[in-house]
């Protein structure tokens, strides 16, 4: 099954600074040279940071290379342009030199003297297509003040980020190719071991956290024997689709069937040789369909995830995963390729969404005698799938690590406006306000509940990033997970049914 683990498209401005009470900060060494941001007296945020070289001409499908050093003290107050070719709803520009990041840091009376700070690095989800680490909604600097340095990275996305081919294979040091994005994050969480102690952050304690392609991204680094030593937790926001849950769902990560498809794209854009791609103008390539994929490369990932939690051969970390509560009625069209939910098609589309035929007791929890009723069940059957795959992660977790899992389930219903959409509700993506407690990234009428809970889960997430454990003092306790639907947290109390999981085993 692919699963496009589209971002919730929550807006498309690019975040912006305040525009009171700014200063230039002090400059800041980095790898590369010198760079000065933005002092609010409470945040120092330095956007458009370079991480890795410009991926472009030579370097275009490359792994990333090393950052072109600057002279002088280099300006980072402004975003870098979103990785092209991206999505179309997403209008700021696009480009191929993206390899950039942003930090946030809290300000300290004395740097010299304080404690080193958590370290939170975000990667945005968007079903490896779209997205940005400048989107509005992931300004870090309300976050950066619950306790943690912020860092949100861009990574190589679609054709540009995704692509195996036999030639590209061969000319590669590590004989690989298809995980560029991948690889991208790998160096950015490079960058942040050698340079966030610069932040007042704490290399030894990073913890990565990312939604939907975002999440998957996570599991997938978690995984990689490329990740270890890099990051000390991991939390992943609905979005695993990385863990094959059965042989069938192996399929896509298959390396041969990826430079297959490569070679593919190629003769469809009338290119003969990779020389012939490289020459080829990003708007040339991005007209051809492509469907980006991580792949078992044999260099970031050298089996498929199950595999390696199996055999505990990943970086034995701790982990908080969860979903939301509706996250069915945004996920179902895209998963299954359509919206047309009848009761004539009921069976099949959910054996499409299982990978199996639905068995009596399925039929009957999740029923579609009528158009209404099989609308309804596949959403809620397409929400308690995604919820199953956290769960089995965690499982898997649990039985074969050394580390602690957390597990929650997102059901408070947002404050929302008139005719809202997609991402809306309880839908894919709502969380992401929250847990950046930046409610006041758009207009909505936020309660005083929304405003509490911003500030619960930006605390409990912080406190895990600072030691693996998302309890503090004063707030209900959440227990770790033990398989149970008692151990799964709740936040919220808008839904109050939990889905059956023993119903999901293949």
């Amino acid at each position: 099954m692919r699963v496009l683990n589209s971002l919730i498209v929550l807006g498309v401005a690019l975040l912006a600074l305040p525009a009171f009470a700014q200063k230039a900060t002090p400059p800041v060494s980095v790898t590369g040279g010198q760079i000065s941001g933005t002092d609010t007296g409470e945040v120092r945020t330095f956007l458009g940071v370079p991480f890795a070289a410009p991926p472009v001409g030579e370097l275009r499908w490359r792994a990333p290379q090393a950052v072109v050093p600057w002279s002088g003290v280099r300006a980072t107050t402004t975003l870098s342009a979103a990785c092209a070719p991206n999505a179309d709803w997403l209008p700021n520009p696009k480009s191929e030199d993206c390899l950039y990041l942003n930090v946030w840091a809290p300000e300290q009376a004395d740097r010299a003297k304080a404690e080193k700070l958590p370290v939170i690095v975000w990667i945005h989800g968007g079903g490896y297509y779209g997205g940005t680490a400048g989107q509005p909604l992931f300004d870090g600097g309300n976050l950066a003040r619950h306790g943690a340095v912020v860092v949100t990275l861009n990574y190589r996305l679609g054709i540009f980020g995704f692509f195996a081919h036999p030639e590209l294979t061969a000319e590669l040091p590590d004989q690989s190719s298809g995980n560029q994005g991948i690889e991208d994050q790998i160096a950015a969480l490079h960058w942040v071991k050698d340079n966030i102690a610069a932040f007042g952050g704490d290399p030894e304690r990073v913890t990565i956290m990312g939604e939907s392609a975002g999440g998957e991204s996570v599991a997938i680094l978690v995984a990689s024997p490329l990740g270890k030593g890099l990051f000390q937790r991991a939390i992943a926001e609905s979005g695993n689709d990385a863990l094959p849950l059965a042989p069938s769902e192996n399929a896509h990560f298959d390396r041969t069937a990826a430079e297959a498809k490569g070679m593919a794209f190629s003769k469809a854009a009338g290119a003969h040789h990779l020389f012939d791609l490289r020459a080829m103008s990003l708007e040339t390539l991005a007209k051809q369909p492509w469907s980006p994929v991580p792949i078992v490369d044999g260099h970031v990932l050298h089996e498929d995830l199950t595999t390696t939690y199996q055999n505990h051969r990943q970086n034995d970390v701790p982990i908080l995963v969860g979903w939301n509560a509706e996250e069915g009625k945004d996920l179902a069209p895209e998963i299954l390729g359509t919206s047309d939910f009848t009761a004539a098609n009921h069976r099949d589309l959910m054996a499409r969404l299982l990978g199996h035929a639905p068995t009596d007791a399925l039929l009957k929890t999740y029923p579609g005698a009528t158009d209404a009723q099989a609308r309804a069940s596949i959403n809620q059957l397409t929400n308690d799938w995604w919820g199953w795959r956290m769960q089995y992660w965690a499982n898997l977790q649990r039985q074969n690590s050394h580390s602690k899992s957390y597990v929650y389930f997102f059901a408070h219903r947002p404050a929302e406006l008139p005719n809202c959409g997609y991402g809306c509700g309880i839908g894919h993506g709502a969380e992401i306000q929250y847990v950046f407690d930046h409610l006041d990234w758009e207009q909505r009428p936020w309660t005083a509940e929304d405003r509490r809970l911003a500030t619960e889960l930006s605390d409990r997430w912080v406190a895990f990033a600072a030691t693996g454990d998302p309890n503090r003092r004063s707030l209900p306790v959440w227990t770790v997970f033990d398989g149970s639907n008692a151990s799964i947290f709740r936040i919220g109390s808008d839904t109050d049914r939990l889905p059956d999981f023993d119903l999901f085993i293949p």
